[in-house]
């Protein structure tokens, strides 16, 4: 990926003092890259991708509900009641209109990283499942080993058990629409 278009996204995050944020990007970023080599997507997309993610970070969860109010989002009823449950949507915005980035595959992969969508490319599943690889809690996450073996059977199994997860270990405040719409698509993959 171009230098400047980088430093342009690291800088963004410090600016905001956002180092934390920063370094889960950069090892979600590491994790994508090697989820494209495996799948043999476009590198340099998945890591873009992975760097703006979660860039809406630099705006409170209020902010973010103010701003996607002001867009006219039709609002999930999780994301009324968890504000910043729009940070995915609000990064894509963030995306194209400060970073000017126009790839569909990149912005569609942004805006759904953390909820996945019905009508879903290979894409958005990379970085749905790097960002679950490289969580930001520290450390290596309990599921690490069951998702990569996962994943390693195919993208929707990865996402599949990464989804029936967190239904299991109750994870899950109140599950968006999209991930619903995405489990029940993903289930009936799974169990043909």
């Amino acid at each position: 990926m171009n230098i400047e278009l980088y430093d342009k996204i690291k800088n963004l995050y410090l600016k905001y003092h956002k180092e934390k944020t920063w370094n889960h990007v950069e090892s979600v970023a590491k994790e994508a890259k090697k989820l494209a080599i495996q799948y043999h997507l476009n590198i340099e997309k998945c890591t873009i991708a992975a760097l703006v993610h979660d860039i809406s970070a630099i705006l409170s969860p209020d902010d973010m509900y103010k701003y996607a109010k002001e867009l006219g989002y039709q609002i999930d009823p999780s994301e009324e009641k968890y504000h910043f449950l729009l940070h995915q949507r609000i990064s894509k915005e963030i995306a194209y209109g400060y970073f000017h980035i126009e790839d569909e595959d990149i912005l569609s992969a942004i805006e759904c990283h953390t909820t996945l969508k019905k009508e879903m490319n290979d894409y958005d599943k990379i970085i749905f499942l790097a960002d679950k690889l490289a969580w930001d809690q520290g450390g290596i996450p309990p599921y690490y080993q069951q998702l990569k073996n996962a994943i390693n059977i195919s993208l929707d199994k990865g996402c599949y058990w990464f989804i029936n997860y967190q239904f299991e270990t109750h994870q899950l405040l109140m599950p968006h629409t999209w991930l619903l719409e995405v489990y029940e698509k993903l289930k009936q993959i799974n169990e043909e």
